[in-house]
C-alpha cells in the first residue's frame, strides 16, 4: 500500500478535493497522480480494491477513480464494499475501463457507479468528468447546508410569525441569567396572552386567526425595537397559538416595567382589521423578575411567568400580574380544578340551581336563569367564579354547556307538566355559540324534553356578540327561528357598537349587576342603567336588573320602568326542588 501526498505540488489548497485512485497498472497509476497532483487534488493510491476500500474508510475521500480490472478485489467488488459501508456509501465512484468493455461500464453503472472513462482517457476528457462530478458533489453538499440551516431555523422558529419560539427563548434567557450574574443586573419575562382568541379563531377561521397572530407579533416586535431602554438580550418570541413572550433586561426598575407592561397591553389590544372590518381581542400579562440573587433556572423562571399569566387571565381582560408565591399556589389549585373537572360531569358532581326572576309590575315569577353549580367530594363546593374561567380556558366549557341546556330544558318541561309555566335561561358560552352545531343541539334539547321554544331563553355575554359580529347575528337569528327568546348578559360591561347592537335579534337586556349594586349610591352606575333602560325600550327589548339586593334597588328599577328583576332581595338559586316550591308559592291564584 502506498500513499501520495499533496506536500510535493506548492500550489496544493488545504482545501482541495481529495482523490482516490485505484489502479493496478504502474504507469496509468504515475501518470493519474502526476496528472491530479498538477490540478492541485489531494491523492491516496491504491494497487487494488482492497487496499483501496482500506484508504476509503480511513480518508474519506471526495471521490474514487478506479480501474474495473484489479487483482485482489476489482473495481465491481471495490464498489461494492464502498455503498455497502454507511461511513463511504455516499462517495461518488469514477470508472476507468478499456474502450470494449462495454459490459463491464454497464453493470458499474447499474450497481451505483457515478460515471467512467475510457482508457487511454484524454487528460481534458479526465479533468472534465471529474470537475463536474466534484461540482455536482459541492452543490449537493451546498443544498444539504442550506436544508440543515433551515431545519435549524425551524427547530428555533415560529413558521407562522417568524418571531423565535419556546425553545430559542429559554437558550436565551439561560444566556441572559449569565450576563446578568457577571453584570449584576436585572431581566423580566413578560408573557402576553391574548383573551378570546380562540372564539375569534372559532368564528372567523384559522386564516382570519393568523393575521391576527401575525398582527400581534409585528406589534410586540415594534414596541420591543422602540424601547426607550433597551437590553443586548432584548426579544420576542411566540411561545404557544396565543401566548407570546418579551425578554427584557436591563431595565431601570418597576418604575420602568410597570407602564412598559400596560403599553404592551394596550399595544396588542387595540382594534385588529380583519375582513374588512375590525376585530377587538383583548389580552392580559405575567411578569416575573429575575436578579442575580435568584436560584430558579430559565425552565422555572419561565413557569413563573406562565404562573402568573395564568392569574392574570383570572382577574379579567387587560390584567397583570407580578409573579409571586401565592400566585403558584393559586395555578397549582388551577391544575387541581381542570383535572377534576373531566371527571366531574361523568360522576354527576355538577348540578343546576335556579334563579327566580320577579315581574315588577306584579310580582308574579317571570321567569328563572340556570345557574350551574359544583360539589367536589374533596374539594367541597367550588365556586362558578372558580371553575367556569377554567372550563372555558381547557374547552371543557363546551361538554358542561350542552349538559346544562339538555338539563334545564328536562326540568322546565317537568315545571310544565305540574302546572308551573316557567321560562328557563340558560348561558351560552361562546365555544357553544362558535361551533356549527349550535343550531341543531338546542333544537335537539327541545325535541327531547319537550319544552316549548317559548319557555327557554338563551342568554349571551355582550363579550360573545362583539367577536364576530356578523356571524352572531346569523346565528341568533337561526336560534330565533326556533321559537325561543334571546337575552344579552352583562350588558354594559363590554365594548358593544350601538349600529350592531340594534342588529342583533334580542328580546332582552340584562343590566349586570355591578350597575345595579350601587344604583341607589353611585351617580356613575345610575346614569348607565337609566341610559340602558331606554336604550332597549327604544330597540323593542325589554329590561332584566341582575343583582337586586335591596327594597331601594327594587323601586329605583320600577320608577325606570324596568320589567325583570333578580337578586337576593328575592331568593338566591335554588336547587330545582326548592325552586319549584317557591315558584308553586309565587304563581297560586
Amino acid at each position: 500500500m502506498r500513499q501520495g501526498s499533496s506536500d510535493e505540488h506548492p500550489d496544493t489548497l488545504a482545501d482541495s478535493a481529495r482523490v482516490l485512485v485505484a489502479e493496478d497498472d504502474d504507469a496509468i497509476r504515475k501518470n493519474l497522480v502526476r496528472l491530479l497532483k498538477i490540478e492541485g487534488y489531494e491523492v491516496f493510491v491504491a494497487e487494488n480494491g482492497a487496499e483501496a476500500i482500506n484508504l476509503a474508510r480511513e480518508h474519506l475521500p471526495d471521490i474514487v477513480l478506479s480501474d474495473v480490472m484489479m487483482p485482489v478485489m476489482d473495481g465491481h467488488g471495490l464498489l461494492a464494499a464502498l455503498r455497502a459501508d454507511p461511513i463511504t456509501n455516499a462517495i461518488p465512484l469514477i470508472f476507468l475501463t478499456a474502450k470494449g468493455d462495454h459490459s463491464d461500464v454497464r453493470e458499474g453503472m447499474n450497481m451505483g457507479a457515478d460515471d467512467y472513462v475510457t482508457k487511454p482517457f484524454q487528460r481534458e476528457e479526465l479533468l472534465n468528468t471529474l470537475r463536474a462530478r466534484l461540482e455536482r458533489i459541492r452543490l449537493q453538499k451546498a443544498s444539504y447546508q442550506r436544508l440543515q440551516s433551515e431545519a435549524k431555523r425551524l427547530l428555533h422558529y415560529d413558521s407562522l410569525t417568524c418571531l423565535p419560539n419556546r425553545a430559542w427563548l429559554t437558550a436565551r434567557i439561560e444566556m441572559a441569567m449569565s450576563h446578568c450574574r457577571r453584570n449584576q443586573s436585572t431581566m423580566a419575562l413578560i408573557l402576553i396572552g391574548l383573551d378570546g382568541f380562540g372564539r375569534v379563531n372559532d368564528a372567523m377561521g384559522r386564516d382570519t386567526g393568523d393575521r391576527l397572530l401575525r398582527e400581534a407579533a409585528a406589534r410586540l416586535q415594534a414596541m420591543v425595537d422602540g424601547a426607550p431602554l433597551a437590553g443586548s438580550f432584548d426579544n420576542v418570541a411566540r411561545l404557544s397559538g396565543d401566548e407570546f413572550g418579551v425578554l427584557i433586561e436591563g431595565f431601570g426598575g418597576l418604575g420602568y416595567l410597570e407602564p412598559y407592561s400596560v403599553a404592551l397591553i394596550r399595544e396588542v389590544s387595540r382594534p385588529m382589521l380583519a375582513n374588512e372590518r375590525d376585530v377587538f381581542v383583548s389580552a392580559c400579562a405575567g411578569i416575573a423578575i429575575w436578579d442575580g440573587s435568584s436560584t430558579a433556572d430559565a425552565a422555572s423562571f419561565a413557569q413563573q411567568a406562565e404562573a402568573a399569566l395564568h392569574q392574570a387571565k383570572g382577574n379579567g381582560p387587560g390584567s397583570r400580574v407580578f409573579y409571586s408565591a401565592e400566585i403558584s399556589k393559586a395555578v397549582s389549585r388551577r391544575i387541581v380544578l381542570e383535572h377534576a373537572l373531566h371527571q366531574a360531569l361523568a360522576t354527576h358532581q355538577l348540578s343546576l340551581h335556579y334563579q327566580p326572576q320577579i315581574d315588577i309590575a306584579t310580582g308574579k315569577i317571570a321567569g328563572c336563569e340556570a345557574l350551574m353549580r359544583w360539589q367536589h367530594p374533596e374539594l367541597g363546593f367550588v365556586s362558578p367564579a372558580e371553575f367556569i374561567p377554567v372550563a372555558e380556558e381547557s374547552g371543557l366549557i363546551v361538554s358542561m354547556g350542552t349538559w346544562a341546556l339538555n338539563t334545564a330544558c328536562v326540568q322546565g318541561k317537568q315545571w310544565q307538566d305540574a302546572g308551573l309555566h316557567v321560562r328557563v335561561a340558560v348561558n351560552l358560552s361562546a365555544k357553544q355559540v362558535a361551533q356549527d352545531g349550535i343550531l341543531a343541539e338546542v333544537s335537539q334539547a327541545l325535541k327531547n324534553s319537550g319544552l316549548p321554544p317559548d319557555l327557554l331563553e338563551l342568554e349571551i355575554t355582550e363579550s360573545i356578540a362583539m367577536q364576530d359580529v356578523e356571524m352572531v347575528i346569523i346565528t341568533l337569528a337561526a336560534l330565533k327561528s326556533l321559537g325561543i327568546a334571546l337575552a344579552m348578559d352583562d350588558f354594559g360591561t363590554g365594548y358593544s357598537s350601538l349600529s350592531y347592537l340594534k342588529r342583533l335579534p334580542l328580546d332582552v337586556l340584562k343590566v349586570d349587576q355591578s350597575f345595579v349594586r350601587n344604583v341607589t349610591t353611585d351617580p356613575g352606575d345610575a346614569a348607565i342603567t337609566r341610559a340602558v333602560v331606554a336604550m332597549a325600550h327604544s330597540f323593542g327589548m325589554s329590561v332584566i336588573a341582575e343583582g337586586v339586593e335591596t327594597q331601594a334597588h327594587y323601586d329605583y328599577l320600577a320608577a325606570l320602568g324596568c320589567e325583570v328583576a333578580q337578586g337576593y332581595l328575592f331568593s338566591k338559586p335554588l336547587p330545582a326542588e326548592q325552586a319549584t316550591e317557591f315558584f308553586r308559592q309565587r304563581l297560586r291564584p
